[in-house]
């Protein structure tokens, strides 16, 4: 799978799922949608302890799980295929099921201890992270997260902040299974044709089937259910569960995993917003811990700050690893840039060298391990990532592709990674993916398209800051290297007379003129120049 298969004469496809390859102007948005659900289980404490009866949190998990997720089956009326049914139900166990702890938590410890304890889930989530998706937290996440779980202690801990052995290993059990929970959501993604409100319902159908038997036999229905109890079990079973649930789902999918668990800082503190909106006040300490928790909350949201891509020529010669070095683009690139006298690292599965400058590394790049080890002992500037297959293999593309971006996050270097020209925008119609329209993609090559596009949405929710995504125009094939292209930004590109080409060997100049003068855009394309 080391080569570099583009399909002749035709557009390279990406993806006919756009709405989830995040761009930077849609983020913010999809971060408030997702931050909806941590500020609606932000009213758990005051709905547990206001509205319902005391000593049934089983029961409390058990209607706000399960009539959702009947309503959520009911209303997309899908349900699991194949291995999905038994990760839905490791899922729900995860996810819904271990619900019940949080009640335990919020009955048997003060509000404030339980959320501290919440708070601590960015820093499991990113320690599960690295384990489960070889993600490696930035520094810079790590310490926004021990800066707010710092933040909500000053709010929410007190001098009679009692510490109850069993609710505070209930209130770390359910922390560590939401944390656990989110990792292998985002691990798995969703089936095909699956959306964020499917998966709520499975999940939340699971849970609440696995707590009917639990709550039954050890907790039983409450005496009596007035209507102040009622309204809060709607409301948790509601906003708090399946329309927070289908939002966080949604947000897992399209976010960066260390920018997800941050986000969990809003429960404590629209609690704290609740207790004030009642009439507490917050001391200075309260104060500067609220606003050291938001802080934390939005900065996990940023990328870190980075070094300015300068414009000027790279004068000095590079080393740069080419993954993928024999196919039909990264040989060409590997050509390129040996001529111009750059170290070039061929990594392929039975690479070849003609050049001096081109050092030949054996390498088969469906082992994460090998690619991981072959970039930290290549002492590489660049990495690119000239990788296709076809017929497409999305699984593997896009588990490459984040394996070179923790990698290069870790050491520090760029990524400049050659991709689809389906995941362009339609000249005239910038709504429109090339992708989807069959003017440019026919039927037979979608799955192709779909890979690309997950490619660069594998890019653009990755926390690495430094990476570039290359879109050849709709044509590509072998011919004359004339060093004459247009460039453009993340809509197609046509010549004069209409056409939309390149030969691979002007693709390969415009990549290596990418790394000697880097270009302020993530996602750029070109196109052949006429000559002048």
């Amino acid at each position: 799978m080391s080569s570099s298969v583009h399909p002749p004469a035709t557009v390279l496809p990406t993806a006919h799922r756009p709405a989830t390859a995040l761009s930077a102007a849609h983020r913010p948005a999809a971060v408030l949608l997702t931050a909806l659900a941590p500020a609606a289980w932000g009213t758990t404490y005051i709905i547990t302890t206001e509205l319902l009866p005391p000593g049934h949190p089983l029961f409390a998990g058990l209607m706000r799980s399960l009539p959702a997720g009947l309503v959520g089956l009911a209303l997309t009326r899908v349900l699991p295929r194949g291995d999905w049914w038994w990760k839905v139900v490791v899922l729900g166990l995860l996810n819904i099921g271990a619900m019940p702890l949080l009640f335990v938590s919020a009955e048997r410890l003060p509000g404030g201890v339980a959320a501290t304890l919440g708070a601590a889930q960015p820093l499991l989530v990113a320690g599960l992270a690295l384990l489960v998706l070889r993600d490696r937290p930035t520094p810079w996440r790590l310490i926004w997260g021990v800066l707010g779980v710092v933040g909500v202690g000053l709010v929410v801990l007190g001098p009679d902040a009692r510490l109850d052995a069993v609710g505070l290993l209930a209130g770390f059990c359910h922390t560590a299974t939401m944390g656990a929970g989110v990792v292998l959501t985002r691990r798995w993604g969703r089936p095909p044709g699956v959306g964020p409100l499917a998966l709520a319902g499975w999940q939340l159908t699971v849970g609440g089937l696995l707590l009917l038997p639990v709550t039954l036999a050890f907790e039983g229905v409450p005496e009596r259910i007035d209507a102040g109890a009622a309204g809060g079990y709607l409301w948790l079973g509601s906003m708090g569960g399946l329309i927070a649930y289908t939002l966080w789902f949604r947000g897992i999918a399209t976010l960066p995993v260390g920018a997800i668990g941050p986000l969990v800082l809003l429960s404590p503190l629209v609690a704290t917003a609740i207790g004030v909106a009642r009439g507490e006040s917050l001391s200075p300490a309260q104060a500067c811990g609220f606003a050291l928790s938001l802080a934390a909350l939005l900065a996990a949201q940023l990328n870190p700050p980075q070094r300015m891509r300068s414009a000027a020529p790279k004068t000095s010669a590079m080393t740069i690893a080419v993954l993928g070095a024999t196919g039909t683009v990264g040989g060409r690139i590997t050509a390129e840039a040996a001529a111009r006298g750059h170290r070039v690292l061929a990594l392929a599965r039975k690479p070849a060298s003609g050049h001096p400058a081109v050092t030949p590394v054996p390498l088969d790049a469906a082992d994460p391990d090998a690619v991981r080890r072959a970039l930290t002992d290549s002492g590489a500037d660049a990495v690119v990532l000239a990788l296709r297959t076809y017929p497409a293999d999305e699984d593997f593309l896009v588990g490459a592709t984040r394996t070179v971006l923790d990698t290069a996050a870790g050491l520090g270097i760029r990524v400049l990674v050659i991709g689809g020209a389906g995941a362009l925008r339609t000249p005239g119609s910038p709504d429109l993916l090339l992708a989807d329209n069959p003017a440019y993609v026919p039927a037979e090559l979608r799955p192709v398209a779909a890979a690309g596009v997950a490619q660069l949405r594998a890019c653009r929710t990755h926390a690495h800051p430094d990476w570039t995504y290359l879109s050849p125009p709709a044509l590509l094939e072998p011919g004359a290297r004339t060093a004459r292209y247009r460039r453009g930004t993340d809509t197609l590109l046509t010549a004069p007379d209409g056409r939309s080409w390149i030969s691979t060997e002007d693709l390969a100049a415009a990549a290596v003129d990418e790394l000697e003068h880097p270009g302020t855009e993530r996602h750029f394309t070109v196109v052949q120049a006429g000559p002048e």
